[in-house]
């Protein structure tokens, strides 16, 4: 019968021979993951003085395009429409956001930023810990998590997440 005595620290070596291989898995799953990931959105008004104030604050705001954006609430929709403080639409003149005053006569527009969520993904370097090795893919920024995994609003209006982490590691395991 044969014996087999490894070189005291193999398993160490062994990981970091195998953490060049783990850090480009991980870059896969970034690169998916940019590529899956939602563009933002930015609100624009035609900067006039016929503009609504509610709309003037809204203007420059970024969202995630499966989220909403935040917009002051008329008084005529809090009062006749029974809107809150803040009325949260898709884009201008969105007829889902329960608002009529809001909307209507509404010139604003959407300017789309692609790479909106993709500029907050990042692959950090490989970690090796003993035996195991660990390559993060992380996504750090406003609107990241809520892009992923949605949200709801008042009133149970919804934002339904993108999910592009979760389809991008399942995207490379798939391949590998």
């Amino acid at each position: 019968m044969a014996k087999f005595r490894p070189t005291p620290g193999l398993d160490r070596m062994v990981a970091l021979m195998v953490a060049p291989q783990v850090h480009a898995v991980a870059r896969d799953v970034e690169r998916t993951a940019k590529r899956l990931a939602p563009p933002t959105k930015q609100w624009i008004t035609v900067a006039d003085d016929r503009v609504r104030p509610t709309h003037i604050s809204a203007h420059g705001q970024e969202r995630p395009e499966n989220l909403r954006f935040e917009v002051n609430s008329m008084d005529w929709d809090r009062r006749h429409r029974g809107l809150g403080p803040t009325t949260y639409m898709k884009a201008p003149r969105d007829e889902t956001s329960r608002a009529v005053a809001n909307i209507k006569n509404c010139r604003c527009s959407v300017h789309t930023i692609p790479d909106g969520i993709a500029r907050n993904i990042r692959t950090l370097p490989p970690v090796v810990s003993g035996t195991t090795v660990t390559a993060k893919v992380v996504a750090s920024g406003q609107w990241v998590v809520e892009a992923e995994v949605g949200t709801v609003y008042p009133g149970n209006l919804e934002a339904p997440g993108v999910f592009y982490m979760r389809r991008a590691a399942a995207e490379v395991a798939a391949r590998r």
